[in-house]
This record gives structure tokens, sequence and C-alpha cells, in this order.
């Protein structure tokens, strides 16, 4: 499986680790001129990626972001006149790297977010001899959202292809900055994500987008990041669009059937912990399973209690994902993910397993809509 690149570096290693291990990073990997321009820059939804335990899931969350569309050739070596700012700034750091022009990157890097000393020099010496190892053959799209361009460059090596994103960042005076090392902004991992992932264009040729009736359906807009005022235009906040309603809601299928699994998850739990592992993911269960083998009576107790005395409240529908916020005696909102399995059953899913998910559901925009009097009441689609 492919995994997603910063600026050419393995998320799990940066800079100068990748040129120590490109050859092991290559394995794991999926190896995916002209004055051309981009066709305008059209609105899309993304669905979001969900890492459970066994694998990704494609969900039917959808992340409305900007897309631009690129022919399969150099564009960036000959811009027309009606080239974007972020465009200009991509061309003009693709040739300060190949000129190995340190004060020419740094300069070209965006002055908040880009000229630590100490990591700006790691990472120029790193592209520098990336670039020397590497050709970039395409950049065949590119994603602005909250304040950031994301150009997604195809590179060859040995043969072998894979993809990696260079990132821009919109200043305060509207101008795009480079960005040498990895932003922590959530979106920009949730777009490279679904690029990376099985129905992303990173991996496939008919990548997955969101369907007309997937966002029909969403009935919330939540807005996961705030863009610069100055990057208002070219790289306006994105949202993600979803579905959900209250578990005391009538007539609400998604509702009905999370109230039942969550009665029945409670009910064995209450009677005999262990009975609890058939409405878990394989996975989930065997964790739990070897937890329960060396825990003592209080800590059982403590762990059924959490769950048997919490209140779900509210569930987000992003089939095949329920994430299902819950209420403690003392007020405390947690979270639950559930996925569909065979016979359309729901499983407890990632009981004990942080992904990137977490960010999106259990803190920040999203979590705080949850958490209000009447949940997602502000985020309602109009």
């Amino acid at each position: 499986m492919k995994r997603t690149v910063v600026g050419i570096v393995p998320v799990v290693g940066y800079a100068l680790a990748f040129v120590r291990r490109l050859a092991a990073a290559l394995l794991l990997l999926g190896l995916g001129g002209g004055a051309a321009a981009a066709e305008g820059g059209r609105t899309v939804y993304l669905p979001i990626t969900f890492r459970a335990e066994a694998g990704p899931l494609r969900t039917s969350a959808c992340l409305q972001v900007t897309e631009r569309v690129y022919p399969q050739s150099a564009w960036w070596n000959d811009l027309a006149g009606d080239a974007t700012a972020a465009e200009r700034a991509f061309k003009a750091v693709v040739a300060a790297i190949k000129r190995r022009d340190r004060d020419a990157l740094f300069n070209l890097s965006d002055p908040a977010q880009g000229r630590d000393p100490a990591r700006f020099e790691e990472q120029a010496g790193a592209f520098f001899e990336q670039f020397a190892a590497l050709e970039m053959v395409a950049v065949p799209r590119a994603y602005e959202f909250d304040g950031l361009a994301l150009f997604f460059a195809k590179f060859r090596f040995k043969g072998r292809t894979f993809h990696a994103p260079l990132a821009f960042a919109y200043g305060a005076d509207g101008s795009p900055g480079f960005l040498p090392y990895r932003t922590e902004q959530l979106t920009y991992f949730l777009v490279s994500d679904w690029f990376d992932a099985p129905w992303g264009p990173g991996s496939t040729d008919a990548a997955s987008y969101c369907t007309d009736e997937e966002v029909k359906r969403a009935g919330f807009r939540v807005a996961l990041a705030a863009a610069p005022p100055a990057a208002s235009k070219s790289a306006p906040p994105s949202y993600l669009l979803l579905s959900g309603a209250s578990l005391d809601a009538p007539g609400q299928p998604a509702a009905a059937r999370v109230k039942s699994v969550s009665a029945e998850l409670k009910t064995s739990l209450a009677s005999r912990p262990e009975d609890v592992l058939k409405y878990m993911t394989p996975e989930g269960g065997n964790r739990l399973r070897s937890w329960l083998t060396t825990a003592d009576e209080s800590e059982r107790r403590l762990y059924v209690s959490s769950i048997t005395d919490s209140r779900p409240f509210f569930v987000i529908d992003a089939s095949p994902l329920m994430v299902v916020y819950t209420k403690s005696p003392a007020g405390a909102v947690n979270v639950m993910y559930f996925t569909t399995a065979a016979g359309d059953r729901l499983l407890w899913t990632n009981s004990s397993h942080i992904t990137l998910s977490d960010k999106v559901f259990k803190r920040g925009h999203v979590y705080d809509s949850a958490r209000a009097e009447r949940p997602f009441a502000g985020s309602a689609v109009k």
C-alpha cells in the first residue's frame, strides 16, 4: 500500500532519513513541458478515509476543497500569463531546488512556517539530494483549502513512480510561501490520506469522489480549520459535510441501529464482560480479551461502568462508519466507532486504536458541535 509522503519524505520520517532509507521506502510506496494550463479550479468533495484496525475504509463523510487538474507534462516549465500565484511559486521553488540554491529557497519559504533555521537547513539539504536522485515527471493535481495550496508531484526512481505533496501557505499579504517541512494542519493530512488511499488518484486512474447523493444527504457543514483572510479567495476554508441525527429522533434508521447495538453491548458487559467480544471487530476483541486476563476486579468494574453508565445521544452516519457520541453521568462526551460487517451488523471498531480520524471526531470543531446544547444545530445546512 502506498504511503503518503511529505515534500518527498515519507510521513514516518523526514528529509535526511528519506535519503538514507530511499530503497526501503520505495518498497512501501505503491509505485504511481508545455504551456498547457490546468483546468479552472473546481469544487470537489473527497470521501474521508477511516483507518480501521483491519485496513482503510472509504466513508461518506465528504471534505469540500478546490481541485486543479493538470496535463501529464512539465507544465510548470512554461507557465502562461494566467498562471496562479501558487503555480508561479511552485515553478520558482522547483527551479531553486534543482539549482541547489539555499538562499533562493529560503526566500521562497513561508516566513511564519518555513524559516526555522535548523529545520530549514536539514530539509533543504534533503531536497537537493532527493531531486538529484529522482525525476519529477508530472504534477497531475493540486488542491487549495484552508490557506494552503498542495501540489501532488509524481516522481520516478529506477523505473518506479510515487507521488509526494509540495505545500504552500498563503501569507498575510496573500502571497504563497513554500513549506519545506510538514505542516501539522489537520486538513493537510485528510487530503493527503485521500490522495494516497486505494481509491485516490495516487493509486488509481479512476479516483473515487463523494457521489451527488452523498453530498445532498449531508445535513451538517463543519469548517475544520479557518483560512487566513488573505487566502479566502485562493484557498478558502474547507468544509466537512456530514449526515447525522439525535438518537431520540424518530424515523432515523441509523439512530435505531445504534440504539439497538448499544443496548445489546451494555447488556453483555453488565452480565459477563467477555461476551462483549462478539460486538467488536476481531482486532479490538483480541486486545480486550488479552487485557481482561490481566486486569484486576476493580479495573474490570471501572471499564464496564465507563460504557454501561454512558448514554449514546448522537450518531454521525458516514457509512460504512457510524460515529457515536456518548455522555457520561458527569457530562463528559466520548466517542465510539462502529463499522458495518457481514449481515449488516454493526461492530465496535478501533476500541483501543488511535488514528487520524480521532482528530476529526474526538476534538476540534466537530467534537465541539457534538457537545453543544443542541448538537450540530449551529452547523446545519440551511
